[in-house]
């Protein structure tokens, strides 16, 4: 079992979910991050970004070895194995799911195996960073906090005591027996004391595997990496905010891009720039529920806080979090500062409008009306990049210097008009067609012109260098993947963004180093674009290629199968947010692809790039 005052490694995280928030736990049971009620929330613990000040939450058997630490299949239902000198055991643990109305709980079931085994409870709660006033009061067998409204009660079968502030207690399990605990979250005034037995979280617990089993076997993939996409489908609905269908971009903030580094942010927010990729991933799996739910909260949102769109948004649909750097935290491994809100949501990034209108046109494709009725709203839209897709602007990777033309983002823009055009002219919806299309049509001759080099595509009109995002040409669509353009683009991309040494070959760094985005230090290879290089290797035909890159990024997965943001290219150690949906909906979309499920990319009428790229003579 780790020390208690040493990190886990972020790729030995494990997270369980009931649709609200989610909790990461470590290899030895520890709950590292929990966040009560919402995603966004101050959590109420958290040693992943400070060891001394975050708390504890550990129910596990003590002077006992984890043998193995997996989810039951198809479930968010985690399940570890001890052995100790003297017996063994296992561990059951999970948020129930679907969850009551008003509550949330977490569920442990320690069982005895064989022989005799130690178990420790340590609860210290430390709710808002710590800065919250909060109450704990001991009642034999339970622990309440009280904060601010909030009640968390921990109850099971020992008797728990005061030290240093936490409630601790401990006993001997044999063989044969069970124990249960419960931490219930909810209303200080609507929150009565309770009690509870193993038997009842053990049903509690078989409720939520079979639910979470009858969710999985919903889904529609057959293909490469089944177990992974079903994994990573898993983690995606445990990111989204089932209250209002948001997706959040990770489960957690500040977990650096470099370790000992500034790159530390909270991606606890919905980004606009993933709408395509998500809602991709979850109509093509068969997610229709999660997808119309998604579809209506980015109708939602974008229509009430009107244009130019947000970069991200509150899971609720909120805007505004300024970013606050708490200097006072030790952060991941000593990675400060830790910060809460994302500065990023007041750049312009012409990308998102692409996103946006590449949703419509594949809801309409699959017959669904969920986003048409708000046709109003994305018209404006389309004419919102009719003015202004001459403007620079700061990237799909949000760079923090200053705006510029960037190749994907004119792209993206690009599509936005074209996915206008195309929903005018095959489904009736009325709008500018004229001005749409001669706008398309001078966007992509300028991005012929000057953001193309040597025969490929670059990064910026003022920047020779490659960028991962080029990839996304062919994915979207703007040219086919055979085009000449696009299969350059791609065999410079392997050359000059992979690392030298590298863990594999399919890791992908977003962009060269050098090239800088504003701020200091650097980062590691990229999970999405590694994928996306997966996804570009079969449109260029080079299908054996792109399942052995595959491969080699399945092989990169943590402990249990989730993925972080990023990669130390050397290594393969998990970096970043965690578990990322961004990296996740890489993976689904990647096998999509193999498995010629995916929705995206296929071209629309006038969109074809291979003529017309060779019509332009590139500079």
């Amino acid at each position: 079992m780790s020390e208690p005052d040493v990190f886990p490694r972020l790729e030995a995280l494990a997270a369980i979910g009931d649709g609200r928030s989610l909790a990461l736990l470590g290899p030895d049971c520890r709950v590292e991050w929990f966040c009560p009620e919402r995603l966004d929330a101050a959590p109420a613990v958290w040693p992943l970004l400070d060891r001394g000040r975050g708390g504890h939450l550990h129910i596990a058997p003590v002077s006992c070895v984890c043998t193995a630490v997996t989810y039951l299949p198809s479930t968010a239902v985690l399940r570890y194995e001890w052995q100790g000198r003297l017996g063994r055991g296992r561990t059951s643990v999970a948020m129930l799911w679907p969850p009551r109305e008003g509550v949330q709980e977490l569920l442990w079931l320690i069982e005895g195996l064989e022989g005799q085994i130690d178990v420790e409870i340590r609860a210290d709660l430390q709710p808002g960073w710590g800065d919250q006033d909060c109450h704990l009061a001991l009642d034999r067998e339970m622990a309440t906090w009280t904060s601010q409204g909030l009640a968390l009660q921990l109850v099971g079968p020992v008797t728990l005591q005061e030290s240093d502030g936490a409630a601790v207690g401990g006993g001997t399990l044999s063989a044969g027996e069970q124990w249960g605990f419960r931490l219930r979250i909810g209303s200080a005034a609507q929150s009565p004391s309770y009690a509870t037995s193993a038997g009842e979280v053990a049903e509690d617990l078989q409720a939520t595997v079979q639910a979470w089993q009858d969710w999985a076997a919903g889904l529609r993939y057959d293909g490469p990496w089944r177990e992974a996409v079903i994994r990573s489908a898993i983690t995606l609905k445990m990111l989204i905010f089932e209250p209002t269908g948001a997706v959040v971009a990770a489960g957690t903030t500040s977990l650096p891009e470099e370790i000992g580094g500034i790159r530390n942010w909270d991606y606890r927010y919905t980004w606009l720039r993933d709408a395509g990729f998500a809602l991709n991933a979850l109509y093509s799996l068969g997610c229709t529920q999660e997808a119309r739910a998604y579809a209506r909260w980015l109708c939602r949102t974008t229509g009430v806080y009107g244009l130019p769109l947000r970069v991200l948004y509150g899971i609720d649909g909120g805007t505004d979090f300024p970013e606050q750097e708490l200097w006072d935290l030790t952060g991941y491994r000593g990675s400060r500062p830790v910060r809460a809100g994302n500065d990023a949501e007041n750049q312009l990034q012409l990308d998102s409008y692409g996103e946006l209108l590449d949703c419509l046109l594949i809801c309409e494709i699959l017959g669904e009306d969920v986003m048409r009725q708000e046709w109003a709203h994305f018209r404006r839209l389309v004419d919102f990049v009719a003015d202004h897709w001459r403007e620079p602007d700061s990237g799909i990777w949000e760079v923090r210097d200053d705006p510029r033309h960037f190749v994907h983002s004119k792209a993206m823009a690009w599509i936005a008009l074209d996915r206008g055009c195309c929903l005018v002219e095959t489904y009736g919806l009325d709008g500018d067609l004229g001005r749409w299309r001669s706008e398309a049509d001078a966007l992509r001759e300028e991005i012929l012109d000057r953001g193309v080099v040597d025969g490929r595509f670059r990064r910026a009109y003022d920047d020779d260098a490659l960028d991962a995002s080029l990839l996304m040409l062919s994915i979207t669509g703007f040219v086919d993947g055979t085009d000449p353009l696009a299969v350059a683009t791609l065999d410079a991309i392997r050359r000059d963004l992979s690392v030298n040494h590298a863990a594999n070959e399919a890791l992908l760094l977003r962009y060269p180093p050098a090239s800088g985005d504003g701020l200091p230090g650097r980062e590691g290879a990229f999970g999405i674009t590694s994928f996306w290089l997966v996804e570009a290797l079969a449109l260029a035909g080079r299908r054996s290629d792109a399942l052995a890159a595959g491969d080699a990024l399945i092989a990169l997965q943590g402990k249990v199968g989730l993925y972080a943001e990023e990669f130390d290219p050397t290594t393969g150690a998990h970096l970043g947010n965690t578990p990322q949906a961004f990296t996740h909906i890489g993976l689904i979309n990647a096998a999509l692809r193999l498995a010629n499920q995916s929705l995206r990319g296929t071209p629309t009428a006038g969109s074809s790039g291979t003529d017309r790229g060779q019509e332009q003579e590139p500079r």
